[in-house]
């Protein structure tokens, strides 16, 4: 259990020092099949670009191209030299998933639809339309205050469905700190769903998407980490664009998007965002369930065992 994990962690660090391939040779889509030259993959690359060109709302002062507020490119996190295994791995000893990482199912024709930022009062508008459908779905939340809203999270696991880390604050000053910073954030949440739900949650969501504005310069390290310990993270290759603007969006546009979006995918990973203001998204998500199962998909939740889908970094 020890030696699978600090295996990946080390692929990872590899992948960190080398060079990338040349634009031609990095798959551009999360529908490349697995292949007998790569039976080890641990996620399949999906398009290039940050999480604000692909419908997830970053702060105003963080830039499509990859840079910091100041104007300044996000700051390159320096290897060390020395072979000694970096100080934070001795951080939080509890914080670890209870089966190391093996994340390998691929299976196809399956859509997973997933809700970042909640709960809120949208949750139960939610939960009823997955139980209408009934589709299994995934909820990546932040930390929480108000007792109804960590009963909501009581209420999605006892539903059947996963709940995923999406750090406590959602402040990415904090959460892009350092890689220190982001494990102090996600080990709050972490602790948070443990003692509100009784379930160690497994699965995580960089605010954001995993490449942003503020992690360039040490996102892989962040990844390399959270797997050695168990954790498989997730970003998504469909978009229903809910957190492109302030306001609410018409479900059917939601909608549009979702399905437009699911066109050609072998497997899709649908964002929406579970936030009070998005009052249009739970109807929006009926309305591309119908759609979608009429295109021949299936539906379910993330496990452990999914294969992620992560975005294509190009320096």
């Amino acid at each position: 259990m020890i030696l699978v994990p600090s295996l990946l962690a080390v692929k990872f660090y590899r992948q960190s020092i080398q060079p990338p391939p040349p634009e031609e040779a990095v798959p551009a889509s999360a529908d490349a099949p697995l292949t007998e030259e790569n039976p080890e993959q641990l996620f399949e690359p999906e398009h290039t670009g940050t999480a604000a060109r692909d419908g997830e709302a970053q702060p105003a002062h963080a830039s499509d191209n990859g840079e910091a507020g100041s104007g300044e490119p996000a700051p390159a996190h320096e290897v060390p030299a020395s072979a000694d295994p970096p100080s934070y791995e001795a951080l939080y000893p509890d914080f670890y998933a209870p089966q190391p990482y093996a994340a390998t199912n691929r299976v196809e024709n399956t859509i997973y639809i997933t809700f970042d930022d909640g709960p809120s009062e949208r949750t139960d508008e939610l939960l009823k339309i997955l139980a209408e459908k009934n589709v299994k779905a995934t909820f990546f939340v932040v930390g929480q205050s108000d007792p109804t809203n960590l009963a909501r999270m009581r209420k999605l696991v006892e539903a059947g469905h996963t709940i995923g880390m999406h750090s406590y604050s959602h402040d990415y000053a904090k959460v892009y700190s350092s890689v220190e910073g982001f494990l102090e954030e996600f080990y709050q949440i972490f602790t948070q769903i443990r003692e509100a739900t009784g379930v160690t949650p497994t699965v995580f969501r960089f605010p954001g998407g995993s490449i942003n504005g503020y992690d360039g310069g040490f996102y892989q390290e962040i990844i390399s980490e959270m797997i050695r310990r168990g954790f498989v993270p997730f970003d998504w290759n469909i978009s229903s664009e809910d957190a492109t603007t302030n306001g609410a969006l018409p479900a059917e546009k939601l909608a549009k998007n979702v399905v437009e979006g699911a066109h050609g995918k072998v497997r899709g990973f649908v964002l929406f965002h579970d936030s009070s203001q998005k009052t249009t998204s739970p109807p929006a998500v009926a309305i591309a369930i119908d759609q979608l199962r009429d295109m021949g998909f299936e539906f379910a939740a993330i496990t452990p065992d999914t294969l992620p889908v992560l975005y294509n970094y190009r320096h």
